[in-house]
């Protein structure tokens, strides 16, 4: 048992624990924790090896975090404390203060739901930002976590895409030119849609 969730629920009227993620190193748990039930949660983190939780909260987030492949960075998204929309991406190193955090990513538009995660591959973080008609995502090497986001491709009007990594390729499904989906790959290297190459139609 990672986290028992009973334990931490004693003496609330509400608790809800989502959001679970392990360090690359398998060593270290954050997770996210609302005992309010407005849906605005708390990270918290756990050694996994001692049991022990460590010091370090960040309030006022959406569920979820992602790790960096240094086991000490992660990538998570803030909410407008008035608004309770998620408007910023932000990093934080374990053991800094929270008021140390740096913003990565700003969404602008209100229309677009924002998150961030890790590629199943384990080598990108990737922010998401969503609305009804659009798709957009910004990569960046879970191995460099302070670098800067770059964006896979233009954000463009009524283009919804998913991606997926896999060795030196993203594979992107797409309504692009495609009413019903089709998947497309790319390089790792040069993802921008002009290198999109059809694989299934």
């Amino acid at each position: 048992i990672m986290l028992d969730a009973n334990l931490r629920a004693v003496g609330q009227d509400y608790y809800n624990v989502t959001g679970l993620a392990v360090s690359p190193n398998n060593e270290l748990l954050a997770f996210t924790e609302d005992v309010v039930g407005r849906r605005i949660y708390t990270i918290r983190f756990k050694n996994l090896k001692t049991g022990n939780m460590l010091a370090d909260e960040i309030a006022g987030v959406d569920p979820g975090v992602a790790w960096a492949n240094d086991d000490k960075t992660i990538f998570y998204t803030a909410k407008n404390p008035t608004t309770l929309l998620s408007e910023k991406i932000k990093r934080h190193t374990l053991g800094t203060p929270v008021t140390q955090n740096v913003v990565v990513y700003q969404e602008l538009d209100t229309s677009f739901y924002l998150g961030v995660g890790r590629s199943k591959s384990g080598k990108y973080v990737i922010v998401s930002n969503s609305s009804t008609l659009v798709d957009d995502y910004h990569i960046l090497s879970a191995d460099t976590p302070n670098r800067e986001f770059t964006p896979f491709t233009p954000r463009e009007k009524n283009m919804k895409y998913s991606i997926s990594h896999v060795g030196d390729t993203f594979y992107v499904r797409t309504n692009w030119k495609a009413e019903n989906f089709r998947l497309m790959r790319v390089d790792a290297s040069k993802t921008a849609k002009e290198n999109w190459r059809e694989g299934i139609p």
